[in-house]
């Protein structure tokens, strides 16, 4: 405790109720239904033991050991479906893997859920987000992000350089506003499941080839003109590309024949062939 106490949350103290906050591990103490007068003597050791006051100096009591039904197990999932419900005075468990808080009308991504860093899904569809903070990248332990019918216009590339590289396997985009992805998306190599409908996607990345674990896709209902060359490096199970305004190659010229653009290489040695 000694020099460990990043901030003290007393604001309903008289209610049996704070909150410390510690700074290695960077975990919040929460503690509620305590008498009120010892929470004030318990915090006050609590100062005095971060200050460095001496153990034997202390103002504490002997403890008397928690039955098994005062314990609360840590909880693991929370699944929000309104803005009713959204907590908005008190802190997420931070032992949570499963978050979900969907059609709460949240115009950014709560600061409080990026502190949850034992967090492996989190379900944020069906609200008004229209930016991603890139401490999302801080999630290390991230594998699911639903991101579902939102008003996304990007996906950052400093996210694509963060630790999702190495964890993020499931990336729902669909019925967003996106034009675009950075050409660093394809350093998510962890990629299986990557969902991409309803955007206004008039490309894809060009090194999209790169995500060896992509198994499925589906961009369809977007403004794709056609593939990457390096699209057929992929080896997917599941391929939906419906809706797509795809160009169709014109027989009468052989340079357009392909679906797909010719590589720089190829554009070369074309035109060496061509001109001599």
């Amino acid at each position: 405790v000694q020099e460990n106490i990043e901030r003290f949350f007393t604001r309903f103290v008289e209610e049996g109720k704070a909150t410390v906050r510690l700074r290695e591990p960077a975990v919040d103490v929460c503690l509620s239904k305590a008498n009120a007068s010892n929470l004030k003597n318990f915090l006050s050791a609590v100062r005095l033991a971060h200050q460095g006051t001496d153990v034997e100096a202390l103002p504490l009591s002997a403890l008397v050991p928690a039955k098994t039904s005062e314990v609360e197990k840590p909880k693991s999932k929370m699944i929000i479906t309104s803005r009713r419900d959204y907590p908005l005075t008190k802190n997420f468990p931070y032992s949570l893997e499963h978050l979900q808080a969907s059609y709460c009308k949240l115009a950014r991504v709560d600061t409080r859920v990026l502190c949850l860093k034992q967090l492996r899904k989190l379900d944020l569809s069906h609200n008004h987000i229209k930016q991603l903070p890139a401490t999302i990248g801080d999630l290390v332990c991230l594998q699911e992000l639903n991101l579902h019918d939102n008003h996304l216009e990007s996906f950052s590339g400093a996210l694509c350089n963060s630790t999702l590289q190495k964890s993020l396997q499931f990336l729902d985009l669909s019925q967003n506003k996106i034009k675009a992805l950075p050409i660093q998306f394809c350093q998510l190599g962890e990629l299986v499941n990557l969902k991409l409908d309803d955007n206004e996607l008039i490309r894809l990345p060009f090194k999209i080839g790169q995500l060896e674990h992509l198994r499925f896709l589906s961009a369809a209902r977007n403004k794709l003109p056609f593939l990457p060359s390096d699209f057929r490096r992929l080896c997917l199970e599941n391929l939906d590309l419906f809706g797509n305004p795809f160009e169709q190659p014109n027989p009468l010229v052989p340079s357009i024949q392909l679906k797909i653009p010719l590589t720089l290489l190829e554009c070369a040695a074309r035109a060496t062939k061509n001109y001599r």
